[in-house]
C-alpha cells in the first residue's frame, strides 16, 4: 500500500520522523512526541485536515486516568514496606538455593506485574534482589535477566498489567475478566516455559554454592514493614480494587473511576503531601500518552490507518492468518522499540481489521505480540531498558550477550507459543 493523498503523504512522514525521535534516544521521548504533535497540528491547520480541538478528542482520556490512578496507589502502598516484606518472606522460603531464589523473585516479579505497571515492579524488584545476592556472594544476574524479562509476560496476563493492554482494553471494549479470561492461562503456560528455558541456560549458576545462608535465614520480613497497619488497609482498598474490575462488565463502572477511587482512599489513609505523593506519578509518560494519541490521529483523519487495514486484511481471507501477522509484526516490531507506541500505531489498524473478519481475536495477537516480543532484545521494552541501567548503577553491568542469550530464546521461543494459542482463542474469542 502506498499513499497517494498529500495529506496522508505528509501526515505518514511526521509519524515516521517522530517515531525516529522518539526510538533514537538523543531527544527524550515525550519531548519527541510534543514536537510530532507541534509539526501535525502544522500541517493540519496548514491543510485543513485536523484543529487543536480535534486532535484532544483522540486522547483518551480514561486511560490518561486509570494510569493516574494506578500510580498514585501503587506509590503509597510501597512506601509502606509491602514489597520488600514479600521478598524477603519469598527469599527466606528459598533458603539461599540459588535455583529457589531465581525461581520465588521471578514468579513474585510476574504476578506483581499483573497488578502493577512493569517499571515500578523493576525498582522495586532489583535493589531487593542485588542486596541478597550480595549477602550470599552469588551473582545476581541471572535473577535480574529473569525479573525483567517475565515482568513483561506477567504484564500480558491482565488488563491493568501493562499500559499497551490499557490501550487495547479501551479500543476494543473488553473487560477486565476478558483479558483474565483469554490471556491469564496462555501467559502461566509461558511462565512455565520461560523457567524451564532458565535453569537450562543457567545451569551452571544453580549449580553454584551460596555463602552466609545462616545470615539470610536472620531477616525477619517484619522488620521492612514500615506502617503495618496502613498496609493492611491499603491492601483491603487493593483487594476492593480488583472485585470491582472484576465486576466491570455488571456494574458498568470504569477502571479508571476504579482506579481514581483508590488512589484517592490511598491519599486520605496517608495523609500525604500530595507534592510529595505524586512523585510516584510518572507525568513525561502521561503527556506521552497524549501526544502518541494526538500523532496517531493525525494519520486516521487523513484516512491512512484505514487503507492500512484494507491493505492488510486483503492478504488473507484467514483470520487466523492475519492475528499471525499482527502477532508477528507487532512483536518483532516492539523488539527493538518500545511497545507502548507500537501499539498505539496497530490500535486503529487492528479496531479496522476485527470489523473486515468480525472476530476479537486480533486483539489477543496485539496484546501477545507487544507484550512478549519486547523480551527479544534489551531495548525492547522500558522493564529491559531499566534493568539495564540499574544493574549497571550496582556493579553488575548485563551483557547484549547476556541478554539474548536468555531473553531472546524466549521471547521468541514464547511469541511461537502465542501463535499457537491463536488457534484455541478463536474459539472463544
Amino acid at each position: 500500500m502506498v499513499p497517494t493523498d498529500p495529506g496522508q503523504i505528509v501526515t505518514l512522514i511526521i509519524f515516521i520522523v517522530s517515531y525516529i525521535m522518539i526510538f533514537s534516544g538523543k531527544i527524550d521521548r515525550t519531548t519527541a512526541a510534543l514536537f510530532g504533535v507541534f509539526l501535525m497540528l502544522l500541517a493540519g491547520y496548514t491543510m485543513n485536515f485536523m484543529n487543536f480541538e480535534e486532535a484532544l478528542g483522540y486522547v483518551d482520556w480514561q486511560v490518561i486516568l486509570l494510569l493516574f490512578g494506578m500510580m498514585t496507589f501503587v506509590g503509597q502502598l510501597s512506601r509502606t514496606g509491602f514489597f520488600r516484606y514479600l521478598g524477603i518472606k519469598a527469599i527466606k522460603l528459598s533458603k539461599g538455593k540459588p535455583w529457589l531464589i531465581f525461581v520465588y523473585l521471578t514468579m513474585m516479579t510476574t504476578f506483581i506485574s499483573m497488578l502493577i505497571d512493569n517499571v515500578t515492579t523493576i525498582l522495586l524488584m532489583i535493589p531487593l534482589t542485588i542486596e541478597v545476592a550480595e549477602m550470599l556472594e552469588i551473582n545476581p544476574v541471572p535473577v535480574i535477566l529473569g525479573e525483567a524479562v517475565l515482568s513483561n509476560v506477567g504484564g500480558v496476563a491482565t488488563m491493568i498489567g501493562d499500559p499497551p493492554n490499557i490501550l487495547i482494553a479501551y479500543a476494543s471494549g473488553y473487560t477486565f475478566n476478558d483479558f483474565i479470561t483469554h490471556l491469564f492461562f496462555p501467559v502461566l503456560v509461558i511462565l512455565g516455559i520461560a523457567l524451564m528455558a532458565a535453569k537450562f541456560i543457567h545451569r551452571k549458576w544453580v549449580a553454584s554454592k551460596p555463602k552466609n545462608v545462616e545470615e539470610l535465614m536472620k531477616l525477619n520480613p517484619e522488620d521492612y514493614i514500615k506502617d503495618k497497619k496502613l498496609m493492611h488497609y491499603l491492601l483491603l482498598i487493593l483487594l476492593g480494587m480488583i472485585v470491582f474490575f472484576a465486576l466491570q462488565s455488571y456494574l458498568g463502572i470504569s477502571p479508571a473511576l476504579v482506579a481514581l477511587v483508590g488512589g484517592t482512599l490511598a491519599l486520605i489513609l496517608t495523609l500525604e503531601d500530595p507534592k510529595k505523593a505524586f512523585q510516584a506519578v510518572e507525568w513525561p509518560t502521561l503527556v506521552f500518552f497524549m501526544g502518541l494519541f494526538m500523532l496517531v490521529g493525525g494519520l486516521d483523519k487523513t484516512g491512512l490507518l484505514k487503507d492500512l487495514a484494507m491493505w492488510l486484511s486483503s492478504l488473507s481471507s484467514n483470520p487466523i492468518i492475519a492475528a499471525i501477522i499482527i502477532l508477528w509484526v507487532a512483536g518483532i516490531t516492539s523488539s527493538f522499540v518500545d511497545n507502548i507506541p507500537i501499539t498505539a500505531a496497530f490500535i486503529p489498524v487492528v479496531a479496522a481489521m476485527t470489523q473486515t473478519y468480525h472476530t476479537g481475536l486480533l486483539w489477543w495477537a496485539l496484546a501477545l505480540g507487544v507484550g512478549l516480543g519486547g523480551n527479544i532484545t534489551p531495548i525492547g521494552s522500558s522493564a529491559g531498558v531499566v534493568s539495564l541501567s540499574l544493574s549497571k548503577k550496582f556493579g553488575y553491568e548485563i551483557r547484549n550477550h547476556d541478554w539474548f542469550r536468555f531473553g531472546g530464546m524466549v521471547g521468541i521461543l514464547t511469541l511461537a507459543v502465542g501463535t499457537a494459542f491463536l488457534f484455541l482463542l478463536i474459539y472463544i474469542s
